[in-house]
């Protein structure tokens, strides 16, 4: 029987010499391949699939709430949103990136999303901009609101690029 051993590595191995790649496995178990421009790219292994939440109480028609920062480059993958109280409540909500938070940022969703649900919730998986570069704010903005929602959660769920 043949096999390849790979020992771990705890951090990425120097740069290969011009014309060459490295394939090497890492203490996350991950097998990585680096190229001589110095980009590491996963090769083998699944990629960390992460989530940020917020819940925020009596939200208005024009709220701007900074989610989180991200150092490294994300693409969303869903987005749920769900209203709590009110009498057919509806919250019209979007969210946007940029690495300059006073700027208008891009939106994930073109236009937002209008969220009506008090049980299951908005689960929005279509984007027009989806890919989150490095050292980006992520925030949420939102643009209309009747029916009296006491609360709107909002959950993100990105990967790692």
């Amino acid at each position: 029987m043949s096999e390849l051993i790979f020992k771990e590595n705890a951090a990425t191995p120097d740069t290969p010499s011009a014309g060459y790649v490295k394939l090497y496995a890492k203490s996350d178990g991950r097998m990585y391949a680096l190229n001589d421009g110095g980009t590491e790219t996963l090769v083998l292994g699944q990629k960390d699939r992460e989530s940020k939440s917020v819940a925020v109480e009596n939200p208005t028609a024009t709220e701007d709430i900074t989610l989180f920062f991200t150092p490294v480059a994300i693409t969303v993958v869903s987005m749920r949103a769900v209203l709590v109280g009110g009498t057919t409540p509806s919250l019209t909500w979007t969210v946007r990136h940029s690495t300059d938070r006073t700027a208008a940022g891009n939106q994930v969703v073109t236009g937002g999303t209008t969220t009506t649900s008090l049980t299951t919730g908005s689960n929005v998986t279509a984007f027009n901009d989806a890919t989150i570069p490095a050292d980006s704010f992520v925030w949420l903005e939102t643009t209309a609101h009747t029916g009296g929602a006491t609360a709107l959660a909002l959950t993100v769920v990105f990967d790692e690029d």
